[in-house]
């Protein structure tokens, strides 16, 4: 076979063409714009669609400046992949293997180019699919920044080696490389200032949606810090704030747990389920199953457990002072709720879908029932007659039975 070798030739403009250089460039850059934009955009429209049925996926601080950076980073390489792609278009050298390797180089960033956003594409469809099927995003078993942090620096590092690397096969680089890098960080730093999307803009309406619920957990656990002396787990409390995730559940029916227990709450704890049963946390779909006698799915405290804990507790507790506030809460809850005595052919899944008040819930009778004994023994002390004061009359009238 014969052996077909030519000297590389020093990368310029003129080698490259004025008018094909200016142009790469140009392309380049407003690629690396465009794919910015879209990158951005497109995350913030995966996180609308998501907060539709989901809580809405809020990022701390430092990871939103990372993965804007990092959005900035692969844009700029992407860019430089269509740069390198139109200066090494149609060869003027008749040399084959000089052919061969400007062929070889506008294949292989091309290849990464389209890779690159094929697999984007398809990391968006997963959110997206995920989210469809009812998979909240703080419920992910991944956390992308602490687990994957080298691999997005790395990214777009390997991706700018490996658009120069068969241009060196084709040119002596000397300070190309080099300069193509600082301009890249100059880019970078371009993208990052102009496309990158303010995400409080989504983060106040979600905010502004759910202020009643946030405020009143601001409100109580800033006034119990300062009246009890005690501070509050930073991770519950930010589940506390998350409506329909599987930790939030998970909260749930831990805190129900603890209530059944013998032995004494923390205070923490017992402020927590109030603040769970004034936001009405628990899905409304499962306060009942179907089913006229049985508690299986309440999904709070029951009252019977809050009068033990009460009975364990001296009477001047901080403690006993925050037990009646929670089955104040679950009276309120109560009254303002449906009870339900006999199994309705009318009540199904799309109950939701037609009634009039979104905090209208649906709770058995023998939920009401107990709340009643409990509240009667409660009455018959007089060691609590000063207490029970806070709590309200059961509403006895019939008028939010369904019989």
């Amino acid at each position: 076979m014969k052996n077909i070798n030519f000297k590389k030739e020093k990368i310029s403009i003129n080698s490259i063409g004025k008018k094909r250089f200016y142009f790469g460039i140009i392309s380049g850059f407003f690629s690396a714009v465009i794919i910015s934009l879209m990158f951005n955009r497109t995350r913030e429209l995966i996180r609308y669609f998501s907060s539709i049925s989901q809580d809405l996926l809020i990022f701390e601080t430092k990871e939103i400046v990372f993965f804007n950076y990092f959005i900035a980073g692969l844009s700029t390489v992407l860019g430089l992949s269509i740069t390198i792609w139109v200066w090494m278009g149609h060869p003027v050298n008749k040399n084959r293997k000089h052919k061969l390797y400007k062929q070889q180089t506008r294949t292989n960033t091309n290849l990464f180019f389209w890779l690159i956003l094929f697999l984007s594409a398809q990391l968006c469809n997963i959110f997206i699919y995920l989210s469809a099927a009812g998979f909240n995003t703080y419920d992910y078993p991944i956390n992308l920044l602490q687990e994957y942090k080298l691999l997005f620096i790395l990214a777009p590092i390997v991706i700018f080696g490996q658009n120069w690397f068969y241009v060196r096969l084709l040119y002596r680089t000397g300070t190309w490389i080099l300069i193509s890098f600082i301009i890249s960080i100059i880019t970078i730093l371009f993208l990052y200032k102009t496309t990158t999307v303010d995400h409080n803009i989504l983060n106040d309406k979600y905010f502004a949606q759910n202020k009643i619920h946030f405020d009143y957990i601001e409100n109580v656990v800033s006034t119990s810090t300062k009246k009890y002396n005690i501070s509050f787990n930073d991770k519950a409390l930010k589940t506390l704030k998350q409506q329909k995730s599987y930790n939030s559940q998970i909260q749930i029916e831990k805190i129900k747990e603890e209530f059944s227990k013998d032995k004494k709450l923390s205070l923490d704890t017992i402020i927590i389920q109030k603040i769970i049963i004034h936001n009405l946390k628990a899905n409304p779909d499962y306060r009942y199953n179907y089913k006229p006698r049985t508690l299986y799915n309440w999904k709070y405290a029951f009252p019977k457990d809050i009068f033990k804990q009460i009975e364990l507790f001296d009477i001047n507790s901080f403690e006993i002072n925050e037990l009646f506030q929670v089955l104040k809460e679950e009276i309120i809850l109560i009254n303002n709720s449906k009870i339900i005595l006999e199994k309705q052919k009318d009540f199904d899944f799309n109950y939701k879908a037609f009634k009039k008040d979104k905090k209208e819930s649906k709770v058995n009778i023998m939920v009401l029932e107990q709340l009643i004994e409990t509240v009667n023994k409660i009455k018959k002390l007089k060691k609590y007659s000063t207490l029970s004061m806070v709590l309200p009359d059961i509403k006895k009238d019939g008028n939010n039975i369904y019989n």
